[in-house]
């Protein structure tokens, strides 16, 4: 897998990179035609200098104006070249890259999840783009020229002499400072993502409970909260910005020295008679030139602690707990429903009770379960077990007597479905939603619309079924009839064993009857486990418990009291 393989040394992301082993050919040609055609120039102003003015030679001016405008156009042409093909290479790479990270977080262990921010998985996913710029961005494509430093410097020493080791000396300085700011650098990037991490978190908490913060007109709270993390995250992204722009900086200013220095050396060799004026100029420019890669090479060297810190929190995605468990043999196809808990015990940390402790139940298939109870009494993370979605600390869940724990219960997906007490829907149509955006389901999807009776209401809105929708759909579209549209939902793939987490809880008295009437036509037909209080859907079902204190009581119904009687 591609975020396995970041993991590893660091290099060898670079063979993560789309296309890179096919291009790399191309790749390095490129780059030696670029530092090739940069020769041109200086050669040209020296020719200029030593040749062309002292003889008044116009012709050999023509001809090397010309030479020199064809290794500039080729120069152009070979840098574009380069830039597309190492655009395509970043792209591929941040598509590949990404899509996997989001695939991990996706397929992760909801309490892996859970354990924490929004606000840090978002960090973390933001890091791909660093990688692609620290593997494939302009920093490395200009590292490629580092390898032809050495011509430049070969050609400044052949023409002049010993005033080569003044652009080495600068560039042996150039390190030292980059590699004391490196230092410093480091160390404010990791505070600023602690902090930024803090601050993303407290911004996605506020804005989802944005209801909640102005009914308790806690608006002037949360801002007070949220200056003090911001002017944290200022005084770290302040420091970072700081030693972040040393490089380029520290990178002009040797520039300049170095121009300024080999023109000094140049004009007393020249006074000497060491030295033509064309062989000054030419230097001049060549170390320059030289300097370029040495200074990107370095540039890249500096931002090796964000592509380290970059791989770190990739590599903490790549960690991430996944839910399914594909070594395993795969879940049977056909399940009759069959629901069965031997001694299941779970608790969310080690240090705190039970939530869930040794309950054992078993409901046949195509019955109906009820459980009822107070506040939070674990109902919720009862029906997260049977659907694999928790692992139990101890015990045993099975379906159609397959223990979970030893096939892929990712296979169950489509045959378990879950309704949580309030829908949620997201960005697309009506019909999206209850497609689960796959258009070959419209049809599944319009028929058990129907049967959740949404035509009528649906109809009535300009679009019907193609209206847009997205998770705040709830402030024009009533609360009962998103509970309906995410029913729908469940429905689509005709699930064996369907849960519903107190569903009714936010519906009105019509949505109620409708799904009331749903319940009495999926009755015999597939398994369901309704958590519910109220009488009418209690009378519904089979067999009724009562969950208190981590544990399942079951309750004598009117039907146990007429089955006796019989």
């Amino acid at each position: 897998m591609v975020l396995d393989r970041l993991n590893g040394k660091w290099w060898e992301g670079v063979l993560v990179v789309p296309g890179v082993a096919r291009n790399a050919v191309d790749m390095i040609f490129a780059t030696a035609a670029i530092n090739l055609a940069a020769l041109a120039v200086p050669i040209v102003l020296m020719q200029v200098y030593d040749r062309i003015i002292p003889n008044q030679s116009g012709a050999t001016l023509v001809w090397l104006v010309a030479g020199c405008a064809v290794a500039i156009l080729i120069d152009t042409v070979v840098r574009w070249a380069r830039g597309v093909m190492g655009g395509w290479m970043g792209a591929r790479f941040e598509h590949l890259v990404g899509s996997e990270a989001v695939d991990r977080i996706l397929n992760c262990r909801i309490e892996v999840f859970e354990s924490h921010g929004i606000g840090v998985h978002l960090d973390r996913l933001g890091t791909v783009g660093t990688l692609k710029g620290f593997y494939i961005g302009q920093l490395f494509l200009s590292a490629l020229d580092l390898p032809f430093a050495a011509l430049y410097f070969g050609a400044i020493a052949y023409v002049g002499g010993h005033m080569a080791l003044f652009p080495l000396v600068i560039a042996g300085l150039f390190v030292v400072v980059i590699a004391y700011a490196r230092t410093r650098f480091r160390a404010a990037r990791d505070g600023e993502h602690t902090i930024n991490d803090r601050r993303y978190n407290f911004i996605i908490e506020t804005l989802a409970g944005i209801h909640l913060v102005k009914a308790q007109t806690m608006e002037e709270q949360m801002l007070r909260r949220y200056e003090r993390l911001q002017g944290a995250a200022a005084e770290a992204n302040m420091s970072v910005g700081f030693w972040g722009t040393i490089p380029v900086n520290a990178g002009m200013t040797l520039s300049q020295i170095t121009m300024f220095g080999m023109m000094l050396l140049g004009t007393v060799e020249v006074i000497h008679g060491d030295l033509t004026v064309g062989g000054m100029s030419a230097c001049v420019m060549l170390a320059g030139r030289a300097l370029q890669p040495v200074q990107s090479a370095i540039g890249l060297w500096f931002r090796f602690s964000d592509a380290t810190l970059a791989r770190r929190r990739l590599a903490d995605i790549a960690g991430l707990d996944p839910d399914g468990s594909p070594d395993r043999p795969a879940f049977p196809i056909d399940i009759q429903g069959a629901v069965e808990l031997r001694d299941v015990v779970f608790r969310y940390r080690p240090e705190l009770p039970p939530v869930v402790d040794a309950v054992s139940l078993r409901i046949p298939p195509e019955s109906v379960v009820a459980i009822t109870g107070a506040g939070a009494c674990g109902t919720t993370t009862l029906l997260h077990l049977i659907m694999g979605r928790l692992k139990p600390q101890s015990g045993r869940v099975l379906i159609d007597d397959y223990d979970i724990a030893e096939w892929d219960h990712t296979d169950l997906r489509g045959r378990i479905d879950y309704v949580a007490p309030s829908g949620t829907l997201f960005k697309g149509t009506i019909l999206d939603n209850i497609a689960m955006f796959d258009p070959t389901m419209h049809g599944a999807a319009l028929a058990a619309a129907a049967m959740l009776g949404l035509d009528e209401p649906v109809g009535l809105l300009p679009l019907g079924y193609e209206t847009m929708v997205d998770n705040q759909a709830s402030n024009f579209l009533p609360s009962g009839l998103v509970q309906r549209i995410c029913i729908a939902r469940s429905l689509v793939t005709r699930p064996r064993v369907l849960l519903f987490d107190k569903t009714s809880s936010s519906m009105d008295h019509e949505s109620e009857e409708v799904f009331l009437w749903l319940l009495s036509k999926l009755k015999g037909r597939c398994t369901i486990v309704l958590v519910a209080s109220q009488p009418r859907w209690l009378e519904l079902a089979d067999e009724v418990y009562v969950m208190a204190g981590g544990r399942l009581h079951r309750v004598e119904t009117s039907r146990d009291e007429g089955d006796a009687d019989g």
